[in-house]
């Protein structure tokens, strides 16, 4: 953000939080609103993934960044290079706004105040919808599915209006935690509509494959064109490694079975 002038830039303070943004940037065309996806850091990797891969492709240009409390003390770098761990970007060509969070938030945080100032800021700029991208977590053993579904939860009305453009499945029940959680409830309560794609994950892998299948949802959402081949190879060579892995802890499970059976037992005695 250093090269960017500074008279341009719009500051909204909040209580825990600041957000700093070039909102001249944005493209606020009448009738024509920026669409805002929220990418942060959770199960499975997937909306860090998904907000990486649609700022490289829709060559998106960084137009601000949020500091809040709900981060650790954590910094980042590439190439030597500083970069905020929260940082906003916009797509001209697509009007999309996409918020991108590479570090994990403290788990003792309620988000609310970050919630309510990403609120207020997406108001403020004409943003009337927010997606929201997180991972499902469950049991070891069945999670994830090799082609995991999408599944959606909005309200009523978006739930409609988005299964008649993509695939997205409906889930009878479940949780949504964190950040995601906290803006989701933000927009009950104002005029954003904001609504949650889910995927299955496994909370100890990163999920390539589940970030491909929420891309594809949102190219038929947004009408984008996102290549997601790079990331099935991704998920493939994952998986390959896991099997590997699991072959060579089931050998090793062999190995000492053996070497137990051919050992004489010995009796302690107290």
């Amino acid at each position: 953000m250093s090269d960017m002038n500074e008279e341009n830039l719009a500051c909204l303070p909040a209580k825990d939080a600041k957000l700093v943004a070039n909102e001249e940037k944005i493209n606020l065309v009448k009738d024509k609103h920026p669409s805002f996806i929220v990418g942060f850091l959770g199960a499975g990797l997937v909306g860090n993934i998904v907000a990486s891969t649609l700022v490289e492709q829709l060559n998106c240009e960084q137009i601000g960044f949020v500091n809040t409390n709900d981060l650790p003390p954590i910094a980042i770098f590439y190439d030597g290079i500083l970069k905020h761990p929260f940082r906003l970007y916009y797509s001209k060509e697509k009007n999309i706004v996409i918020a991108q969070c590479e570090v994990p938030f403290n788990n003792s945080s309620t988000y609310q105040d970050l919630a309510r100032l990403l609120s207020q800021w997406a108001l403020k700029i004409g943003i009337v919808e927010v997606c929201t991208i997180q991972g499902i977590v469950g049991p070891a053993e069945s999670f994830p599915p090799e082609n995991p579904p999408v599944y959606v939860a909005a309200e009523k009305e978006i739930i409609e209006r988005l299964r008649k453009t993509s695939e997205v499945q409906i889930l009878p029940r479940g949780l949504v935690l964190g950040p995601e959680a906290a803006l989701l409830n933000e927009g009950l309560s104002n005029r954003l509509n904001c609504y949650a794609l889910l995927v299955p994950v496994n909370q100890q892998i990163p999920s390539p494959d589940g970030a491909s299948a929420i891309i594809h949802e949102l190219n038929k959402i947004y009408g984008l064109t996102i290549d997601t081949s790079k990331l099935m190879e991704d998920a493939q060579k994952i998986r390959e490694k896991l099997m590997e892995l699991n072959q060579k802890t089931q050998q090793q499970h062999g190995q000492m079975v053996e070497m137990n059976k051919s050992e004489p037992s010995q009796n302690i005695y107290l």
